[in-house]
């Protein structure tokens, strides 16, 4: 087990994003409210991995936890729904699967001119699946992919691929796992549905009232299996040697950041990222509204993490 701390590339994102968003999430470890969408990605990634939606649907039932409220069952019965949709259309359209999956990393930030790693840090991680060689139509070297849901699925989101710092770091750590130069990803985004559950509709029995989750969900999953081009796309994304190099240079600086940070150094704000996908969790925190006792504290920073060595 190495004596080196653990920086992940959601905890370097937070850095990027906001540095006092960091050390509140990740040194200070105040915990932050689990969102949905997390809950839906999560078990979509499962289903992938053990190519079954069922599995997908029972663990998104399983970490909702406690249900009381008819609204409450409604809300868990549309998303199994968006789940097994998405699921099932993924392995309909998609033949070629890796041979493992949630693949650990943990591998030290080296210095970029000298080649030394990091006293301090570690980078660690998990890479949804690599196709070892010969799986993918022949590749000689393990090919990483990485699997995705988002919202939003346009040509700028396959745009901002070329620049995605995850991209260069899985890359890059996986090089270092496995020995040799590791440069492409395939990337399978889906997009999250949206069609909700009609408000109105034709009832059998010649009334109106909304619509079924039964019905839903095979209004959904029809509309998954009859357009997959708009639901889902797949892109094989390619680093250089010189883009990985900068890579390494960023991570470096941003290894040299957190340890700043670390040793007492003064955050940087961002401001312009306190309302981002609603509001930063510290956001009243920051303006002086309420105190830390506000919080609790996490005693795991990287639940992605969950189950490897701290």
């Amino acid at each position: 087990m190495s004596d080196r701390t653990r920086v992940t590339q959601s905890m370097m994102t937070a850095l990027i994003s906001c540095e006092e968003k960091m050390r509140l999430r990740y040194l200070e470890r105040f915990k932050t409210p689990t969102t949905t969408a997390l809950g839906v990605g999560s078990a979509v990634h499962l289903g992938f991995e053990l190519q079954s939606a069922d599995a997908a649907v029972e663990f998104l039932e399983n970490e909702t936890g406690a249900i009381w409220m008819d609204f409450e069952r409604q809300k868990l019965a549309t998303e199994c729904s968006v789940v097994r949709s998405m699921v099932e259309g993924g392995l309909r359209l998609w033949e070629k699967w890796p041979s493992r999956h949630e693949v650990e990393f943990r591998v030290p930030f080296r210095n970029p001119e000298t080649g030394r790693p990091s006293l301090r840090h570690d980078f660690a991680g998990k890479i949804d699946g690599v196709f070892l060689p010969g799986e993918l139509d022949g590749n000689e070297v393990p090919v990483l992919m990485e699997i995705k849901t988002t919202s939003r699925l346009d040509s700028t989101y396959l745009e901002r691929l070329d620049l995605d710092w995850q991209v260069s770091a899985y890359l890059a750590a996986a090089s270092d796992l496995f020995g040799v130069p590791v440069r492409k990803m395939l990337y399978r985004v889906i997009r999250k549905p949206s069609i909700r559950p009609k408000k109105k509709v034709k009832l059998a029995d010649g009334s109106t009232g909304p619509e079924s989750i039964a019905a839903y969900a095979e209004r959904l999953a029809d509309d998954y299996a009859t357009r997959p081009e708009f639901y889902f796309e797949e892109v094989l994304l390619v680093r250089t040697d010189d883009q990985i190099e900068r890579w390494m240079h960023e991570a470096w600086e941003a290894h040299l950041r957190i340890l700043r940070i670390e040793n007492g150094g003064m955050t940087i704000r961002n401001a312009r990222h306190c309302l981002d996908y609603g509001r930063c969790p510290f956001f009243d925190l920051c303006r002086g509204v309420v105190g830390p006792s506000a919080f609790s504290v996490r005693e795991d920073i990287h639940p992605e993490l969950e189950g490897t060595n701290p």
